[in-house]
């Protein structure tokens, strides 16, 4: 049992603003400034998040790849061929990873509220919010991220401690009720 946070009335609006469906999909266009790099690194696919299940994060350019985010692992392939396997079993900063890339693109804001001290504004039904690390563990890969948008997250700002940044921006979100019989596929 984590300690216990006063309710904040700021969480909670954004909580009464964000839809929490069970599956959300669309589009990302993803940014990755490389501290020593003058070029950022650019590039954008289709993300999947089904709340009971994880995230599926497919990149189609530069390259194709897909991850796979799962409460007991990671999993990256190039076509059919594994290059990474991450076990939670073994790893676990696996499920504190996890868990955190789960809640931001599924904008479960109550949940990062228990890793993350939370401050922002709302402003009509628009919201942005910025999270520091309440953990020295989470605080050794993240220093701060900043999130915003309306009824779904709109755009994640990552900042790590070696001054590397990565801006993600969801496009075209959809949400449904349950996942499409080729997209539960995708999790086996």
């Amino acid at each position: 049992m984590g300690p216990a946070y006063a309710a904040d009335p700021l969480v909670d609006k954004v909580c009464g603003l964000l839809q929490q469906p069970s599956v959300v999909s669309g589009r990302f266009e993803q940014t990755r400034e490389l501290s020593g790099f003058p070029k950022p690194v650019n590039s954008r696919g289709r993300f999947l998040v089904a709340k009971d299940r994880g995230v599926i994060w497919q990149t189609e350019a530069p390259f194709a790849s897909t991850l796979r985010l799962t409460r007991g692992e990671i999993l990256q392939k190039a076509g059919d061929t594994v290059t990474m396997r991450m076990s939670a079993d073994k790893e676990p900063a696996v499920r504190a990873i996890n868990g955190v890339m789960f809640a931001l693109l599924s904008g479960d804001i109550a949940q990062l509220e228990q890793r993350f001290s939370v401050t922002g504004k709302v402003e009509g039904n628009r919201w942005a919010l910025s999270l520091v690390p309440r953990e020295a563990s989470l605080a050794q890969v993240v220093t701060k991220i900043e999130l915003n948008g309306q009824k779904f997250v709109e755009a994640v700002d990552m900042l790590d401690p070696n001054g590397d940044r990565t801006r993600i921006r969801l496009l075209d979100t959809v949400a449904a009720n349950a996942l499409g019989k080729a997209e539960a596929a995708q999790f086996e």
